[in-house]
């Protein structure tokens, strides 16, 4: 028994409204049905939208009924077929991020190649960013440094996947974000102008380092606490590169969601100095310039994201991030 549930209207992701209407997606589940899941599918099949970005890709969860209860997993339907990121993680869990291991990611079930569906199993736990945004005692510094751990693993033992990350390659997109901000006048125009500039000149500094893993837009948010798990989802983006662009892409969303939610750019910062420092500990490293630039960077990124996107207040979240790029370069500068 099918219920149909409403679907988005997307023509840029071709396969939604078959995916998300339960009958048809009760037909493509049916194989995997009679292997170790024993999903019923002739029973009632729950689907709910989480996240949808238009023309990309739409993120939901499937209620499946078995004998001992219902099943639940996570689906993910993109605008072109990304199987890619099933075999990527089944090589990851491979690598010693299974499910019994204490830093862990979810497990892949399928890729249905007729769909452009992943499925992965939905995995318990709390998101790190509660923690950050709602601390009790300690939990946010706690929360904190097991996303730290769980980088700083991924970096030194996990595959090299995916594409690769080149700061000489990422300065043409920067140059293309800087010029989106340029174009729109004040009073973006001169800090973009500023902070591309600071840069360019930067990223000449920084000579070699050995890529490692990436998980490409690691956050608090990416990462689910359990217990004694620490849970990495969303692997759209894996790739190889820099290991402090992951560190960096962390640290600029924590300032993100401290901006947005008590209007201080600052206001976590004591979950970003536990990270880091837990971060420098745990990956045997000492800080370096390219933290810095990576930072920078992402704020120029995300400056170009607040005007684009025009959301709430989206105008004074695009100066903050440029301003704060600018500090980030200046303060390195002088150290």
């Amino acid at each position: 028994m099918a219920k149909f549930v409403e679907s988005p209207s997307d023509p840029g992701i071709p396969t939604l409204a078959a995916v998300l209407d339960p009958a048809v997606l009760a037909r493509q589940l049916s194989p995997l049905s009679l292997h170790e899941w024993r999903w019923d599918t002739s029973q009632a099949i729950r689907v709910r939208v989480l996240r949808w970005k238009k023309a990309s890709r739409c993120t939901f969860e499937i209620a499946l009924k078995t004998p001992s209860g219902w099943q639940e997993l996570i689906g993910k339907v993109h605008a072109e077929g990304r199987s890619d990121v099933f075999h990527a993680m089944k090589t990851i869990r491979q690598a010693g991020f299974d499910s019994e291991e204490g830093f862990a990611i979810p497990r892949p079930v399928a890729f249905l190649t007729p769909l452009r569906l992943l499925l992965y199993e939905k995995v318990p736990g709390t998101r790190a960013m509660e923690f950050i945004q709602n601390p009790t005692g300690s939990s946010d510094v706690l929360a904190a440094e097991r996303c730290a751990k769980w980088l700083a693993r991924f970096q030194a033992i996990g595959p090299r996947l995916g594409r690769v990350y080149r700061v000489d390659n990422h300065l043409d997109s920067l140059f293309q974000w800087s010029r989106s901000l340029v174009d729109l006048g004040s009073p973006f125009a001169g800090r973009a102008t500023r902070l591309f500039e600071q840069l360019k000149a930067a990223a000449q500094g920084l000579g070699t380092i050995e890529l490692r893993p990436g998980h490409g837009t690691y956050t608090p948010s990416q990462v689910l606490l359990d217990e004694g798990r620490t849970v990495t989802i969303d692997w759209d983006t894996y790739e190889v590169s820099d290991p402090w662009r992951d560190v960096a892409r962390f640290l600029v969303e924590v300032k993100r969601s401290a901006l947005k939610h008590l209007g201080s750019i600052d206001a976590y910062d004591r979950a970003n100095e536990a990270f880091l420092q837990a971060y420098v500990s745990a990956a045997r490293s000492d800080l370096t310039p390219r933290l810095a630039f990576h930072e920078a960077a992402i704020c120029l990124e995300r400056a170009q994201h607040d005007v684009e996107k025009q959301s709430r207040d989206w105008s004074q979240k695009a100066e903050a991030m440029l301003d704060e790029g600018l500090r980030i370069l200046e303060h390195e500068a002088t150290r």
